[in-house]
């Protein structure tokens, strides 16, 4: 069985250090002998995958160890998928909308910084969900992703799945993708256009 770890100690001139695989584990004694094609010194914080073997003290110890290069390789030559045109004017014309009611005082200013925010940060975590999943590293959790979607992250959501090649093709992460961009545009429109609202109030006394 092969573990995921990260060398968190590193004596180059002696060609030992220690791996672990998670925060709560145990440290695995690791020797350069037991690197497979190495290419280069090996440091501290890098990634590794491995076996365990016992020594004759009874100790674990990592061997057969590779780095992830190879799937790192294949996954970052993997080109962007192509943006819709039509879902880009959606979202400019929402963007349009927000920045609009905004200045006219419908829409209060907090809500149009965090919403914002929302895009920056959610931008941001497929990003790093992006490069932790080419490492085979700790992932964010698709609940993070949703929630940020949710509260107005989406576009930045679409633009980073397209752009990164990442999370577009899962059927069930898409469905509640697009179920956050419902509610979320949904919940904006019915907000800052009142005669929505009015309409939607008067539909349901009838």
């Amino acid at each position: 069985m092969r573990y995921q770890g990260k060398i968190i100690k590193w004596h180059d001139d002696k060609g030992y250090g220690f791996v672990r695989a998670t925060s709560d584990s145990k440290d695995v004694f690791l020797h350069i002998s037991d690197i497979r094609r190495l290419n280069k010194r090996p440091e501290t914080n890098e990634l590794v995958s491995y076996e365990l073997m016992k020594d004759e003290r009874g100790r674990f110890r990592a061997t057969n160890v590779a780095y992830p290069t190879q799937s790192a390789t294949v996954r970052s030559n993997e080109q962007p998928t192509r943006l819709n045109p039509s879902f880009l004017t959606f979202i400019l014309i929402f963007f349009t909308l927000v920045i609009e009611r905004t200045l006219k005082g419908v829409l209060p200013v907090t809500f149009t910084l965090i919403l914002f925010g929302a895009n920056l940060l959610l931008f941001l975590y497929y990003y790093q969900d992006k490069t932790s999943a080419i490492k085979k590293a700790w992932r964010t959790p698709e609940s993070t992703l949703h929630w940020l979607s949710l509260i107005g992250g989406w576009p930045s959501a679409y633009v980073a799945q397209k752009l990164f090649n990442h999370k577009h093709k899962k059927l069930s992460f898409v469905v509640t993708y697009r179920l956050t961009v419902l509610i979320n545009c949904s919940a904006v429109m019915l907000y800052s256009l009142p005669y929505l609202q009015n309409m939607l109030i008067s539909l349901l006394t009838k």
